[in-house]
């Protein structure tokens, strides 16, 4: 099997999901992991697929171009390299909220990659009613990094006033 990553971007519709994955297995393909989302109206999904040998980038892309001409989406394809960027540090999850202002999500991450830490996941949205902005990321520390040290360096001028709350993975919240 040959690896191979998927991603699809368009308006919000009903079938996206069915029609791209059919379109896939209808190669041979395995959708191996995903990952699909709603934001503001447009729909974004990424999939790891394990093709059969010999397949390729513009095998894939011949056969996903019917459905994507058909609802109206954009996609792009590659072939997985093979290689990851793995972290040896415990995983964890910080969340971040507040009131709503530009700069929450880069504040964070950029504290995140000023110190090594990996981000596994992130998801944000606005919730109740005044909205409160609520950022949750999926980390893993490099080794010798604490959660401690952790929380202190998310205390940066970018997330000045908002909430922040670290949590290891073993207080059982993956």
């Amino acid at each position: 099997m040959n690896d191979f990553t998927v991603s699809v971007v368009g308006e919000d519709r009903p079938g996206i999901v069915a029609a791209v994955t059919g379109a896939l297995l209808g190669l041979g393909g395995n959708v191996e992991n995903c990952r699909a989302s709603i934001l503001a109206g447009s729909f974004a999904m990424v999939l790891a697929v394990g093709m059969p040998d010999g397949a390729t980038t513009n095998d894939i892309e011949g056969a996903l171009a019917p459905t994507l001409d058909q609802l109206g989406l954009s996609a792009g394809v590659r072939p997985c390299t093979g290689t990851q960027f793995t972290a040896t540090g415990e995983q964890g999850i910080v969340t971040v909220y507040g009131a709503d202002r530009p700069g929450i999500v880069h504040g964070a991450a950029q504290a995140l990659a000023d110190h090594g830490v990996n981000v596994v996941d992130l998801s944000s949205r606005l919730v109740g009613d005044p909205p409160i902005y609520v950022l949750g990321i999926e980390v893993q520390l490099p080794a010798g990094l604490t959660w401690g040290a952790l929380e202190d360096c998310l205390r940066c001028d970018a997330l000045r006033g908002l909430d922040i709350s670290v949590q290891p993975e073993d207080d059982g919240l993956l």
